[in-house]
């Protein structure tokens, strides 16, 4: 890497006020907006050259960064988080019912529903809360992504059901055959074995299955990128028991997940021409000037403090910063007026994949505290006549027995959302109608009651004042913004191949195995057609 010179005030007031009178700034703004950028005290700039760069390292950019590295081409990721790396007999996540600054990204709270309050200093912690008018996005932060902190659940959608949402130019038999399969095999995808759901610990999971079944739905054992060796060493005690208490929603500790940073990332990295740059901000995508485009970021420390100004020259740029950032970035750089060019669609068709959640209780039926994790068991209903559902259990970390358990229900939302410009504030701003739930209420309402009724107890949502989702989708989608292979239209080197390019719904089921499927097809066709062209 090349460093650049340290600048003045005044010098870098000047570079800043040229660049802003591009979007009509000035100078005055830019001078204003210094706080953001970590003066009073100046930062250096830097400038890096890369042949890639991807930006974000979840579950796209993982698949992103392997397959330019094993097609040859140097490749820079580019990460807002820091790295966590779980090992064994380790702390490095934090505790759901017992936050602490880890839990947040640069906010002096929790930001997940459900958690108990809380205040600390900010810090880069693993999940940023972005609100919308109607809708709030929970983001994950971190090298690896969403997969650090996400649920793991792996399910892949029927073929009918999924030639409901996605675009026609995306092949089911192809994704069925080739993509979803070489996924499962580098995330390690298997289903809970026996010896476990069978032990106390996952009492709640057996009680939900046995009430998925009296319901008359279909019971499954999903998917999980898990080293189950692991699970077992905690239920014997030779390890902390985290997840097998139902610590996994905030990371899983002890080293048991097989997240993106342990999959991909690591395989990326060990070809030589992948770096991985963490605690790196992307603050604008812009045209260059000897390459096609720049995008200039805030290298901070983990206070959330800037420590230097970073550009980095590149011809190719494959957005991966998950469905609420990469739509941001695109909308600000389109309504900026900084790349008109962009598609008139960039913020649009956007989703919130369906979710829905309940507490069910039952004063006779024990449940345990600290049920046994992660996810492992689903009801699919994809035939009822109210629509398709997926009926699913989080195993919750309660500290003392509450006769409770979540029960979490994914359907195909009925509209769409947006992202969209404000020239005041030189932002996006997700705005979602709340007739857009309509569908997946009716749904999901109808699915948990008919297992009210064959299993008993009392099923009430849950309802933040605030909605939120985990599972954002869309913004860049294929056909109006991106070409079947996530090409931007008419921008060269520019791609999208992250949860971006889906029309809102992964078809009732958990979007990463989908997300990561999509790259792979993204990047098999971008890597045989563009790598010594484009690229």
């Amino acid at each position: 890497m090349t460093t650049g010179q340290r600048i003045s005030r005044r010098g870098f007031l000047a570079g800043v006020g040229a660049a802003a009178a591009t979007v009509g700034l000035g100078e005055a703004a830019a001078a204003r907006a210094l706080p953001d950028v970590g003066f009073p005290a100046p930062a250096p700039t830097r400038d890096e050259w890369y042949r890639a760069v991807v930006v974000g390292s979840g579950f796209g950019g993982g698949v992103a960064a392997l397959r330019l590295a094993r097609a040859g081409v140097r490749t820079l990721v580019v990460e807002r988080g820091r790295w966590w790396n779980s090992v064994p007999n380790d702390n490095t996540f934090p505790r759901f019912y017992h936050p602490d600054r880890r839990v947040s990204w640069l906010e002096p709270t929790p930001v997940v529903p459900s958690s108990p309050p809380a205040v600390f200093q900010p810090y880069t912690g693993l999940v940023e809360r972005v609100r919308g008018v109607g809708m709030s996005v929970l983001c994950g932060a971190g090298v690896g992504g969403g997969s650090l902190h996400y649920e793991g659940i792996s399910l892949q959608p029927s073929e009918e059901l999924f030639t409901r949402v996605m675009p026609s130019s995306v092949d089911y038999d192809e994704m069925a055959a080739v993509h979803y399969p070489r996924v499962a095999s580098m995330l390690r995808m298997t289903p809970i074995p026996d010896d476990i759901l069978n032990h106390v610990r996952y009492t709640s999971s057996r009680k939900f299955l046995a009430d998925a079944e009296r319901a008359g739905t279909t019971g499954v054992r999903v998917l999980q990128p898990m080293n189950w060796d692991v699970i077992r060493a905690e239920l014997r005690g030779d390890l902390p028991p985290w997840t097998s208490h139902g610590e996994f929603l905030y990371g899983v500790n002890n080293g048991a997940r097989y997240s993106v940073d342990k999959t991909y990332l690591a395989e990326a990295v060990a070809t030589g021409l992948v770096t991985i740059a963490p605690l790196h901000v992307v603050k604008e995508l812009a045209p260059g000037g000897t390459t096609r485009y720049v995008l200039r970021c805030h290298r901070i420390d983990t206070d959330g403090v800037v420590q230097e100004n970073v550009v980095v020259h590149t011809d190719t740029v494959l957005l991966n910063a998950g469905s609420a950032n990469t739509s941001r970035l695109l909308v600000r750089a389109k309504g900026s007026g900084t790349m008109p060019n962009l598609p008139p669609d960039v913020g649009r068709f956007w989703g919130t994949n369906g979710d829905r959640v309940f507490l069910r209780t039952e004063p006779l039926d024990p449940t345990l505290p600290h049920q046994g994790g992660p996810t492992a068991i689903a009801a699919l209903d994809w035939d009822a006549g109210t629509g398709p559902v997926t009926l699913f259990h989080p195993p919750a970390p309660f500290d003392v027995e509450t006769f409770s358990m979540y029960v979490a229900g994914m359907a195909i939302p009925n509209g769409h959302g947006a992202f969209h410009y404000d020239p005041l504030t030189d932002s996006a701003r997700l705005v979602w109608p709340p007739t857009s739930d309509v569908d997946p209420e009716i749904a999901i309402d109808a699915a948990v009651t008919r297992m009210a009724l064959t299993s008993g107890g009392v099923f009430a949502p849950v309802q933040p004042v605030d909605p939120n989702t985990f599972h954002p989708l869309g913004g860049a989608v294929i056909g109006p913004v991106c070409d079947p292979y996530g090409r931007v239209h008419d921008n060269p080197g520019l791609y999208v191949t992250d949860g971006s390019l889906i029309p809102g719904s992964t078809a009732c089921c958990n979007p990463s195995w989908t997300i990561t499927a999509l790259a792979e097809r993204c990047l098999d066709r971008i890597v045989a057609q563009d790598v010594g062209t484009v690229i």
